[in-house]
């Protein structure tokens, strides 16, 4: 259970390209907080017999804002608090994790970064500075957002939600 959960963690709400796929239409330095628009709204799904919801604001200023949480059993597991920040190389997606109670799992100061490494309409992908987790976000079908989470020598994982568009 630790383990799923700890995969939660790195999740967002958030769809991996694999290694040799084409480049994206733009570089991401020229990705907007509007091209992001299509993660914004409500996704559902289940996750080892669990509820998994993540909610996105549409873009304002220079960010869009997100909650995530992981319901079993009627309690919830783990929150999770996630921000894409505008900078002048392109969106960073900013995340932070919380146990039931609002209790932090990372050091005070720790923030998990990810800039955006790859987009084409419809599909994001961010990546740690280390290059050891991907997560991305991708829209698969209508009212279908699906997210990966993928670590180096890992199985991929895969999230898929009912999204309902703001």
């Amino acid at each position: 259970m630790k383990s799923v959960t700890t995969s939660l963690i790195l999740l967002l709400a958030f769809a991996c390209l694999a290694q040799d796929k084409p480049a994206e239409s733009k570089p991401p330095q020229n990705i907007t907080l509007a091209d992001l628009q299509f993660i914004s709204g409500h996704s559902r799904g289940t996750l080892d017999g669990g509820i998994i919801d993540e909610l996105w604001s549409e873009p304002a200023g220079d960010s869009m804002m997100g909650v995530y949480r992981y319901i079993k059993g009627g309690k919830v597991e783990m929150y999770e608090f996630m921000a894409i920040q505008q900078t002048a190389n392109g969106p960073v997606l900013l995340l932070k994790h919380f146990n039931p109670g609002l209790e932090g799992r990372e050091e005070k100061a720790k923030v998990w970064t990810y800039p955006l490494i790859r987009w084409s309409g419809g599909e994001a992908v961010f990546e740690s500075p280390d290059k050891g987790t991907r997560i991305g976000y991708r829209v698969t079908g209508k009212g279908v957002l699906e997210a990966t989470l993928e670590h180096t020598g890992q199985k991929t994982e895969v999230f898929r939600y009912t999204h309902t568009p703001d």
